[in-house]
Order: structure tokens, then C-alpha cells, then sequence
């Protein structure tokens, strides 16, 4: 679940962490203002002030600006909310982050002495990955935030505000965790002008308070209309701009075909993962969404890929056979299987790719050989 700015600020500041004040405001809600302040759109998707979301304002033009505002969010159909929050007097700005590294297995705080938009694509970050078994000291931070630029007074302030921030971000089991800018004050101590924080849905059993979370509504509002009914159907389903729809189990696999398919250049429809696990039902219910997608114009191909370790081969396939039988797939598709030795007890992956192949679905075993036959699928249609 990604929060909006002012429930990630809450949880900071409910930690200790220093926040400006600020105040949510929806239509016909009294604006109270008493010097400059920030009026923000409250959203769960960033590029806020790319679109021009955020306004910097005076105490008296306030109420008109978010009215401004409110309306805009009225337009583009997300639900109107804007937090209005005191400016401060800012020596520099920083970037601070806390994020899960899957390589490393490991908590890695991310930092930059420069904040700003776009701070990630810019190369200028540096990262330490801290041992997820070991609480995280103040002492622990400051060589590599000296490496990063820092000195002086405002060293120990950022350090112990990346030390509070990391018991923030294992307490309420989030992935990511940004506050960029984080601000040095004249006065040496250090501020959190904005905060992105994106909670781990696997964890939201252990967490019933996020039923309550604004976000968790907002974000339901802001998806499209297919995405609404996936997470019905417990299915994790995203839609993107690609020409190719995808049909596959795992979030691992889901994103290797993602960044298969757009450094191919076609890219990818969607990204769809079994959120509720892997049975019969889910699959089936995330293939009709997928085929869903791929029945509109602008896509022109599909991708099923799945990989099976100990599932039996012979039931998986017979399942998705069963369902391509009973939903046909509007658009060529390819298929992808591997499968581990434990998965060919009852079918070898041989047998399962002449299956697959009588039915005309071409076949493979990689990643690199389906983008490869889906990309001739597409390069046939362009010389048609």
C-alpha cells in the first residue's frame, strides 16, 4: 500500500521525527493559514509537481489555491484532498531513504547530500545495507553519510533522524521509505518536507490499522476499472502502456517480463502476479482480467510464462489448457514453461511443450526466447 504524504508524515511524527505542520483539506473544508505555505495534492502515485500539484503560496492566497487545486483533482477523477502545510527557512536540502534490497536481503539506506526531482536517476546516491538482524545505531550512519558530503552540525542530525526513520519503516513492515527533501535548517537541526512511504501488502495481516488508512481508499480510487476488479479477485493486475498483455504467476517472473519486454521495445501491457495464492480459481480469474486487457486495440500479443518447482507439470498444464480451451486468447499468444526435475513426475516438459504446440501456442523454455517469438509475432504484423 503506498501512503499519501500526510499519513506517511503521521507515522513519523507519531515516531518523534520532525514534520512540518499541516492540515488536510477536502472541498468546503476552512483553510487555516498564518505565514507561506506548501498546498499539495494528496496522492499515492509521485510526479506531483511535474504536473503541477504542489503550489508554493502566502497565508492569504491559500484558500484560493487550493481550491484551485481541488478542482484540478476533481478533473482528472482522483478524490479531491490537499495538505496545507507551513513553508520553512532551508539551508539545504537532502535526499534520505530507506528501501529492501532483494539481492543484498537487507534494509539499505539511501542517501544524497543534493534533493530534488528525479535525485535517483542522477547517479549522485550513495547506499549502505544494514544487517536486518541488528538494531541500527546513530554511530553505525555517519562514515557513510560523511562519504556522502556531510559535515559540521548537521551530521549528527541527519544521522539520528536516518536511525528514528529506519525503526519507522521495520515497524510498520513498509519497502520503501523516502523523505526527499529532507531539510537542514539554519539552525542545524533537520525537518521532513515530504515523505513517500510504500507498506508491504504481505504484511497487512499483522497490520488491521491500515483498514483505517485514507490511503488505503484513495488508492483503490485511483485505479482503473479492470485493476478494481483484479483486486476483487484478490489478483495483483497493473496496467501498462505496452503492446504485449502477460499471463504468468510469481511478482520475480512478472517483472523479468516487464523489463524483458521493454528492453525489447514492444513493452508490456501489464504487470500480474496471484496475490491469493496459486489456485485454480485465482489463475483463472487472472487470466480472464489478462485476456481482458489484451482484447483492446492497442495490444497485439500475449505472453504466458509460468515455472514450476514441485507442482506437479501434468496439472498445471492440464488446468491451463483446460481454461485456453474454455477462454481462447483474442490476441497470438506464446507460451513459457520450465519446470524443475520434481514438476516432471507425471509429464515430462517435453510432453508439455507438444501439448501446448498442438493447439498452435508456440512454446519455450526462456525468457529470451519468448520476447525473441513474440517480437516476430509483432515485426510479421508491421510488414503486413
Amino acid at each position: 500500500m503506498k501512503l499519501i504524504e500526510f499519513e506517511a508524515k503521521q507515522l513519523l511524527r507519531h515516531a518523534g521525527l520532525p514534520v512540518p505542520r499541516g492540515q488536510l483539506v477536502g472541498p468546503g473544508d476552512p483553510v487555516e493559514a498564518r505565514g507561506p505555505v506548501a498546498v499539495k495534492a494528496q496522492l499515492t502515485r509521485g510526479g506531483r509537481g511535474k504536473e503541477g500539484l504542489v503550489r508554493l503560496t502566502s497565508a492569504a492566497d491559500a484558500p484560493s489555491a487550493c481550491e484551485q487545486l481541488l478542482e484540478i483533482m476533481t478533473e482528472l477523477g482522483v478524490p479531491p484532498l490537499v495538505l496545507v502545510e507551513e513553508q520553512a527557512e532551508i539551508d539545504q536540502e537532502c535526499y534520505l531513504g530507506w528501501r529492501i534490497d532483494d539481492v543484498r536481503q537487507a534494509p539499505v539506506l539511501m542517501f544524497s547530500a543534493v534533493g530534488g526531482v528525479d535525485i535517483e536517476a542522477q547517479g549522485r546516491l550513495s547506499e549502505y545495507a544494514v544487517d536486518p538482524l541488528r538494531p541500527v545505531h546513530v554511530q553505525d550512519l555517519l562514515p557513510m553519510l560523511m562519504d556522502g558530503g556531510l559535515s559540521g552540525r548537521s551530521l549528527g542530525a541527519v544521522a539520528r533522524f536516518a536511525a528514528q526513520s529506519y525503526r519507522v519503516f521495520c515497524e510498520h513492515e513498509a519497502d520503501l521509505l523516502e523523505i526527499n527533501p529532507l531539510a537542514i535548517l539554519p539552525s542545524g537541526n533537520v525537518l521532513a518536507l515530504d515523505a513517500k512511504m510504500s507498506l508491504d501488502e504481505n504484511a497487512a495481516p499483522r497490520h488491521g490499522e491500515r483498514r483505517g488508512y485514507l490511503s488505503a481508499g484513495l488508492q483503490t480510487a485511483e485505479l482503473s476499472p479492470l485493476e478494481r476488479r483484479a483486486a476483487a479477485a484478490n489478483v495483483t493486475f497493473v496496467e501498462l502502456p505496452g503492446r504485449v498483455a502477460i499471463f504468468s504467476g510469481g511478482a520475480g517472473l512478472g517483472m523479468a517480463l516487464v523489463d524483458a519486454l521493454a528492453d525489447a521495445g514492444p513493452g508490456a501491457a501489464n504487470f500480474v502476479d496471484a496475490a491469493g495464492g496459486s489456485s485454480a480459481d485465482v489463475f483463472q480469474a487472472m487470466g480472464r482480467i489478462v485476456f481482458e486487457r489484451a482484447r483492446r486495440p492497442d495490444v497485439d500479443a500475449i505472453i504466458m510464462f509460468f515455472t514450476l518447482s514441485a507442482t506437479s507439470l501434468k496439472s498445471a498444464v492440464s488446468g491451463l489448457l483446460e481454461f485456453l480451451d474454455r477462454e481462447p486468447p483474442p490476441k497470438p499468444m506464446v507460451a513459457g514453461l520450465l519446470a524443475a526435475g520434481a514438476a516432471e513426475r507425471e509429464m515430462t516438459l517435453a510432453q508439455a511443450r507438444e501439448a501446448f504446440q498442438s493447439r498452435g501456442i508456440r512454446c519455450v523454455t526462456t525468457i529470451d526466447e519468448a520476447v525473441s517469438e513474440v517480437s516476430k509475432i509483432l515485426d510479421s504484423m508491421t510488414v503486413a
